[in-house]
């Protein structure tokens, strides 16, 4: 993630530490359906997925002072996104009433080999795309990082945007596929696929 709202990922860890209320509405907005997906897609509950999304804004707000010295908010927050999805899966308490915050989370729950685990996620991911046939990796290339739409990547690759789209859905099922070849973390690889879902659709 590059941004929130109007911050930079490195400026939101600062301003939430410092109770900025304006940016945690943005991460609200900006992850709320990231989270929800990927709550939906393990614990297979709409209701279970709900519960656990308002749960993690809970536990983010409850851990902000922890965030000072984060400089990769977005793998902060997967990790305390899994932690609380993870402990839903397992059946364990995670209603808003249900003991003190750590007995669920540690405190040092983003560590330096979960970080490592995420920057792999993200290189499988790459890998994956850096696998895609040209035309393929063109349009997604054009989409993800110029932030092109679909009838500017038509007309820049003189194609019909039918056909950016056709190339979009061929690119993220053969990126789906790859990585569930390759294995890698399950939830981190849904986590930043999810992101790129998004992103495009």
């Amino acid at each position: 993630m590059s941004s929130a709202g109007n911050y930079s990922e490195k400026d939101i860890p600062q301003r939430l530490s410092e109770g900025d209320e304006q940016t945690y509405r943005q991460v609200y907005d900006r992850y709320w359906n990231r989270v929800y997906s990927v709550a939906l897609s393990f614990l297979k509950s709409p209701q279970l997925a709900q519960d656990a999304v308002q749960l993690v804004f809970v536990r983010l707000w409850e851990k902000r002072d922890k965030l000072k010295d984060v400089t990769y908010f977005d793998a902060w927050f997967a990790a305390l996104a899994r932690n609380t999805i993870i402990n839903a899966l397992e059946n364990r308490a995670f209603r808003l009433a249900d003991g003190p915050v750590d007995e669920l989370i540690p405190s040092d729950f983003l560590t330096p080999d979960y970080l490592l685990e995420y920057k792999g996620a993200l290189a499988l991911i790459n890998d994956a795309v850096a696998k895609l046939p040209a035309q393929q990796a063109a349009v997604f290339k054009l989409s993800r990082e110029q932030g092109l739409s679909y009838a500017e990547i038509a007309q820049q690759l003189s194609i019909a945007p039918a056909t950016v789209k056709s190339h979009m859905v061929r690119a993220l099922n053969a990126i789906r596929e790859y990585v569930r070849l390759h294995s890698g973390d399950a939830f981190l690889v849904t986590w930043l696929l999810t992101a790129i879902l998004e992103y495009f659709f």
